[in-house]
């Protein structure tokens, strides 16, 4: 018990230590744009994403939250099922998990609030498929498969106030850990949105 409440009194110090401009909360929306092979899996695309920022040092910041986005336009993809091919559908939904390394740079001398972002990030990217429901799987077997594998990412902000506008680029590549995928999936994603941090 005595352990839970020194962390608690921990992380309570360190919000109360923030400066009352320093944003915590960021909240986006934009859309995903596949590259390359990708983009024959599914069209430009709804994403959402929620980031908890911390202080680390002076004007370098980390980011901890997720990303997620709504496949359009899915073309199914092939997986080894037993000595047959079977075509599995998009369940229409993406995630990446992760964090980010943040670099601000000012871009005004009277206002810092108007200031450049540069971020770093990795993380676990998972994307959702299910298997044609004429398919009698054994009660050992999955009609699902779940798409996993590590990400990194690049990208740049501009904030201007409580809004900001950005560019994301990731490489995900999916098909790395995937034995059963025979298709080439590709990796390749832009994302553009806006940002409001609060």
């Amino acid at each position: 018990m005595n352990k839970y409440v020194i962390i608690l009194l921990t992380l309570t110090s360190i919000c109360q230590s923030q400066n009352k401009d320093f944003e915590r909360v960021y909240i986006e929306a934009g859309l995903v744009q596949p590259l390359g092979i990708l983009s024959e899996k599914f069209e430009p695309s709804p994403s959402f994403g929620f980031w908890f920022r911390s202080r680390w040092i002076k004007k370098d910041c980390i980011d901890f939250g997720f990303n997620f986005f709504i496949p359009r336009q899915t073309s199914p993809i092939q997986f080894k099922y037993r000595d047959s091919v079977v075509e599995y559908k998009s369940k229409h939904f993406a995630i990446n998990l992760g964090t980010r390394f943040v670099k601000i740079m000012p871009l005004s001398l009277k206002n810092d609030r108007f200031n450049l972002e540069w971020n770093s990030g990795f993380g676990l990217a998972l994307n959702s498929y299910q298997a044609p429901a004429e398919i009698e799987f054994a009660s050992a077997e999955y009609s699902q498969e779940l798409l996993t594998t590590f990400y990194l990412s690049q990208g740049i902000k501009i904030n201007y106030d409580n809004i900001g506008l950005q560019c994301h680029y990731q490489w995900s590549p999916y098909g790395l850990f995937n034995s059963q995928m025979l298709d080439k999936y590709g990796s390749q994603t832009l994302m553009l949105g806006i940002v409001y941090r609060q």
